[in-house]
């Protein structure tokens, strides 16, 4: 057995799910090893301690398992590997910024910390960064141009019966005003659902 390293001087404990080779019948749905077989026991138990590991699958070659004994497992190389620290990692610039929070930044450059405040990020896809200006009951949807950073804003579509919204570019709490009072402006986006372009005056 490979000895982890907090178990190199000393005897680890002894396995509270040992492997067996009589288990009920089933197959690893991430390695697809059979129970009970050796490679059963190759992806799915630490090989310092024997004991069944916590989360993850060895047998697949890529993520990380862990030993509630013994820590996280390399599965590709099985060897151990430290334990994380988050804290470290954000301190020494090692973690990237979630959407949401480079959206929120970039919204107090654009628009202000208070603006920005009443700005929430709820989903993204692979193009934009969604959201909504929310004051009291009052709403505008806003979403975030991942491509350029720029911002644009909803306001609804000009014919009749349509629930459709024009997306119009807005670069200042200013250009926010005047979509909110007088809707869509000149570089507006046609409606998203039924592609009319003309905007209100």
């Amino acid at each position: 057995m490979t000895s982890c390293p907090a178990h190199r001087h000393t005897a680890p404990p002894a396995p509270q799910q040992p492997f067996r080779t009589s288990q009920r019948p089933g197959v690893c749905k991430g390695c697809g090893n059979q129970t009970g077989t050796t490679g059963d026991r190759h992806a799915h138990y630490c090989p310092c301690c024997g004991e069944r590991v916590a989360h993850g699958c060895l047998g697949t070659g890529r993520n990380p398992a862990r030993c509630p004994n013994c820590g996280r497992i390399d599965a590709g190389t099985l060897q151990f590997l430290p334990e994380e620290d988050p804290i470290a990692d954000l301190l020494a610039g090692r973690i990237e910024p979630s959407a949401a929070f480079t959206a929120a930044q970039l919204a107090r450059s654009v628009f202000g910390d208070q603006i920005a405040h009443y700005l929430a990020w709820s989903w993204q896809d692979r193009e934009r960064h969604h959201g909504s200006l929310s004051v009291r009951s009052k709403e505008i949807r806003m979403r975030l141009r991942q491509d350029d950073g720029v911002f644009e804003a909803a306001s609804p579509c000009p014919a009749d019966g349509c629930r459709g919204h024009r997306w119009s570019p807005v670069a200042s709490a200013a250009d926010l005003l005047t979509v909110h009072t007088h809707g869509a402006n000149g570089a507006a986006s046609s409606c998203d659902r039924c592609e009319r372009a003309t905007h209100r005056s």
